[in-house]
């Protein structure tokens, strides 16, 4: 972990709350005092005092520009505070007392501990004081005096681990909460992003982790990579939690997060939000005796019809040429296939031969197929007719949208008599991942598509296109977020489903700070006008973390093209790592019910006093 850099201009030493107002710490040109800014509402901050400081035990003036990490807890009535102390190269954590969060005075040196530390406040275990310090991992030292220490080898909470590695973690601040001790910590990982998290830890044995918190409660935006952002600390007030923030390109930020304490509520049985991956994944793999699907059979659309799922999956065989497959299923996991593709592509924009002249390697090739094909169909019933909107590509042109139909009886007696396709999008311009509602909104058709890096909606009369002269459009647009896990590019995944609150959409996007990886979010979309977005997830609510979705054509990719509700129950579909078929499911109640409570945070700039950094 690396500290703020040492100038003579001000620098922020740390922020603490007494549930009524937050103060925040940073140095003044002197080397004698520091300054405490003060705000009542933790964003907008004046200046309290510029004349605070910590004297040693010889009352003499400790540098503040040599002083780290303040962490303040009240006991009994007073302050303690724990910060680090650089001398030369090394850190030496101390700690103070103080009546007035003002003036402090050193009372000792904390054992050998050098990395930041913060004590539990108004707590006490077996008559000892206890304190949480770490910047590696996590370990617990507990004092009968708050001056000598008694420090626990063992590490309470080892570094964060995930798919892409091991990070180490720093303390950033801990409270008592209903469940047990709360315990907060940063994840720090490559390039300068964090997380912040939490875990629960057992009020009457604090070395026992109850539980980790595993989804974060916040993680710094992108555009901060690369900048060396240091966290300044987390504080209560109002019953709402700030993380406080310094990026050498934006200045100080507070974040609100939601609030904490329903974090530390204990979750029973499925997570009402983010979706559950079916233990026997995948559920359609490559057969090596089907010529047409003996490599890949991923990204299938989906409906729920006559008591069954009925699935259309893209499906890449020894020729090297995207047909579509097809499966159904009674109880949305296990299914039966057929032995022959359900369309294979016949129009010279839907493939090019492998035996053609000059062949070479496609340049929009996706999932193996470098031959082109029909990749990656929705399918959406309207009345009586099953539409299938999939990607077109002729093998080297830039893959377009194209649209065919069939009757609802046709498809499900496997009587594969499909409407001619015809293009959708304009000629020259890379445009995927399109479905259609299943309904009319105001006597139109409504339309998805997706052109980098906007998922985009167009309002049509009818679904009478050439091919030649009429195109898609994109009059209305939902774009990526910046900042967010979902902020470089997004796509329909599934066509939207229709609840008592709005069109549930999934889709898939990828983040610039995880650029390779493909993971699902929801959205709820109006009723009456689904180009305007009610409730989006802050969080992914699925991720490629298992073999399955990192063993294939493409590591990291978890794409879904289809969804269907069954005895109140959502399934997803989806393609794994470009190679095969996965699902994951979810009660569609909670489902949509935990969507409709979250809201965005928002970066807010520290605003009143100006500093600098």
């Amino acid at each position: 972990m690396e500290n703020p850099p040492i100038t003579n201009e001000s620098t922020p030493l740390g922020v603490f709350s007494d549930e009524q107002k937050v103060l925040l710490y940073h140095t003044l040109d002197s080397e004698k005092f520091f300054q405490a800014d003060i705000s009542t509402e933790g964003f907008s901050f004046s200046s309290h005092t510029s004349n605070a400081k910590v004297v040693d035990e010889k009352r003499r003036n400790v540098n503040p520009h040599k002083c780290f990490d303040f962490r303040v807890s009240k006991i009994n009535g007073k302050y303690f505070l724990t910060y680090k102390y650089q001398k030369e190269r090394q850190y030496t954590l101390y700690g103070a007392t103080s009546k007035d969060l003002i003036r402090w005075q050193r009372i000792s040196k904390i054992g050998e501990i050098h990395e930041t530390a913060s004590i539990v406040p108004n707590y006490q275990h077996d008559g000892k004081y206890v304190m949480y310090y770490g910047e590696h991992d996590i370990r617990i030292a507990f004092s009968n005096n708050l001056e000598s220490w008694e420090v626990q080898s063992e590490p309470v909470l080892g570094q964060h681990e995930d798919f892409f590695g091991e990070w180490p973690i720093k303390i950033a601040n801990v409270a008592m909460a209903e469940e047990g001790i709360l315990l907060l910590y940063y994840v720090f990982k490559d390039n300068y992003q964090y997380s912040l998290q939490a875990a629960i830890l057992d009020r009457n044995d604090p070395k026992k982790v109850i539980r980790t918190i595993h989804e974060s409660i916040w993680e710094s935006p992108p555009d901060w990579s690369g900048t060396q952002p240091v966290p300044l600390g987390v504080v209560i007030l109002h019953e709402v939690y700030i993380s406080y923030w310094l990026s050498e390109k934006e200045g100080i930020f507070a974040i609100p997060h939601p609030t904490i304490s329903k974090l530390a509520q204990p979750k029973r049985g499925i997570p009402a939000f983010f979706l559950s991956k079916f233990k026997d994944n995948p559920i359609i793999k490559p057969i090596a005796d089907h010529f047409w699907e003996s490599r890949a059979t991923f990204n299938p659309g989906a409906i729920y019809e006559k008591g069954k799922v009925h699935l259309v999956y893209r499906a890449i065989g020894d020729q090297d040429v995207s047909v579509v497959g097809y499966a159904s299923s009674t109880d949305g996991l296990n299914f039966d296939r057929l032995d022959e593709p359900a369309y294979v592509p016949a129009e010279p924009f839907e493939c090019s031969s492998p035996f053609a002249s000059g062949a070479t390697v496609a340049p929009f090739a996706s999932g193996g197929g470098v031959f082109g094909g029909c990749e990656d169909p929705r399918i959406t019933k309207i009345d009586d007719t099953l539409f299938m909107t999939y990607v077109a590509y002729d093998g080297w042109s830039p893959p377009r949208v194209a649209l065919t139909s069939i009757s609802m009886d046709d498809f499900l007696s496997h009587k594969w008599r499909w409407k001619r396709p015809v293009l959708m999008s304009r000629p020259g311009e890379v445009n995927k991942n399109a479905c259609l509602l299943s309904e009319k909104i105001n006597g139109k058709y409504v339309i998805f598509h997706r052109v980098f890096p906007d998922i985009l909606i167009d309002y049509v009369d009818d679904l009478n296109f050439d091919g030649k002269t009429r195109w898609l459009r994109g009059d209305y647009k939902i774009p990526p977020r910046p900042h967010y896990w979902d902020s470089r590019k997004v796509g329909v995944g599934a066509p939207p489903i229709k609840t008592e609150d709005g069109w549930l959409l999934i889709y898939q996007a990828v983040g610039d700070h995880d650029a390779s990886r493909y993971k699902m979010g929801a959205m709820l979309l109006d009723l009456a006008d689904p180009t305007k977005i009610l409730h989006r997830s802050i969080k992914p609510i699925l991720e490629p973390t298992e073999w399955y979705e990192n063993e294939g054509y493409k590591a990291g990719v978890a794409y879904p093209c289809g969804a269907v509700t069954m005895n109140n129950r959502l399934f997803v579909y989806y393609g794994g790592a470009d190679m095969v078929t996965c699902a994951a499911t979810a009660p569609l109640d909670q489902f949509v019910d935990h969507l409709k409570t979250t809201e965005e945070a928002e970066l807010v700039p520290a605003g009143g006093r100006s500093i600098s950094h």
